[in-house]
């Protein structure tokens, strides 16, 4: 959604450059709604059931996944002029998230929300200068940059200024700043961790690698808590975060694309953008968690005209992928602190290669093991996961038997 003209604002004005684009080229009107996103699940839910074709298409985040098994959408691999093999879908998304073979939500560079919510991490230059750090580029590039080297690189940056014996935000430096409800996210799926597997029908089953979830829980743990980090778990103090980096008292902060564009377009000090680490050297890729905050694209099933609805969507997908997602690079990197080459490449790397768990985003019992554990400062994840198998083996169970009622 945009503004109604043009206003100076980049993304505003790359966006609705698109949708004016599309437009004129198939004579339409584009009409938008803005709601809650559980408002806009529940009017999703109540228009096809009444037979109300109001809407074309809807955007939401991970609350419209139930949608799909309760039947209310219309498959997409069926719809009339839609391609999902073109390079504006996201693959990933498509691959993990269908159930049966059977694919109701997408997203790509149609919803720059999504490729705006990849996670990614920042470090602070003008501090790593100070004490001589090299900036972790080449880490990077060389496959290097795991949660073991942050681990070890945070260790004795936290320095309690005054003496007080506690770290506060205003009077400390800290090595890591983060919030509770992304950075354990991150870092989970970052290293390559997965709570659910697809099975030979692509069905979604429970699968805890708990010696691998373990190695990397140790890990976050010394980095967040062992290290002293600021990490806010009071979502009153949500804000504290980004303001502990924006404000120069972090060397190392945990993002997504979107918050770097939104909090620190005014940061003083200047600052590098790169992935989230890797589990080890031996992990291929670096691995963005897109969270549940990620913006999908559905179908009501009664769709008016799905040739029609089929077409703009392919149209709305190809105008982003052209005009929108390499003007991205510039809206996050050509901040007035970010002008180095890395960084864009950090960026692409970073929504090259992103993973949907669909244990996480259909929020399955458990799905916030880490969250949990960390708020609570436990040292130990077994028991914790164990304690939700049941249940969420009988979750992921339920939506295989939805799918099968409702969709075949």
């Amino acid at each position: 959604m945009t503004e109604d003209e043009q206003n100076g604002d980049l993304m505003n004005d790359i966006v609705y450059k698109r949708n004016l684009d599309v437009e004129q080229k198939y004579n339409i009107d584009i009409e938008c709604q803005q709601d809650e996103y559980q408002n806009v699940v529940s009017t999703a839910r109540t228009t096809v059931l009444a037979g109300d074709q109001t809407y074309d298409l809807y955007f939401s985040n991970c609350y419209a996944t139930p949608l799909a098994a309760e039947g209310y959408l219309y498959e997409l691999n069926a719809l009339p002029n839609v391609d999902l093999s073109n390079p504006w879908w996201d693959k990933a998304a498509l691959e993990d998230l269908s159930v049966r073979g059977k694919s109701y939500l997408a997203t790509g560079d149609i919803s720059p929300t999504s490729l705006m919510t990849s996670s990614c991490m920042t470090f602070n230059k003008n501090l790593l200068d100070d004490i001589g750090m090299e900036y972790p580029y080449d880490l990077v590039y060389e496959g290097k940059w795991t949660i073991d080297k942050l681990a070890s690189l945070t260790t004795d940056l936290s320095r309690d200024l005054n003496g007080d014996s506690q770290y506060t935000l205003e009077d400390d430096l800290f090595g890591y700043t983060s919030w509770m409800c992304d950075s354990p996210y991150s870092f989970f799926y970052g290293a390559g961790g997965m709570l659910s597997k697809k099975n030979s029908e692509d069905v979604p089953e429970v699968s805890y690698d708990i010696d691998k979830i373990t190695k990397i829980y140790e890990q976050v743990y010394k980095i967040i808590l062992t290290n002293n980090s600021y990490f806010v778990t009071d979502a009153s103090k949500y804000e504290t975060f980004y303001k502990c980096f924006a404000d120069g008292k972090a060397y190392f902060s945990e993002f997504t694309l979107q918050k770097i564009e939104m909090f620190l377009r005014d940061m003083k000090d200047d600052f590098g953008i790169i992935p989230i680490p890797k589990f080890d050297e031996n992990q291929k890729e670096y691995i963005s968690c897109v969270n549940g905050a990620g913006g999908f694209v559905v179908v009501p099933k009664n769709a008016e005209d799905p040739a029609r609805t089929g077409m703009i969507m392919e149209a709305l997908g190809a105008g982003a992928y052209d005009g929108i997602t390499p003007t991205l690079y510039e809206v996050i990197t050509k901040t007035k602190v970010v002008r180095d080459e890395q960084s864009s490449e950090m960026v692409d790397i970073i929504i090259s290669n992103r993973v949907f768990d669909p244990y996480y985003i259909n929020l399955i019992p458990g799905y916030n093991f880490m969250q949990e554990a960390l708020t609570q400062k436990s040292d130990s994840i077994v028991s914790k996961l164990d304690s939700y198998r049941s249940s969420a083996e009988k979750a992921l169970s339920d939506i295989a038997d939805t799918y099968a009622e409702n969709v075949g």
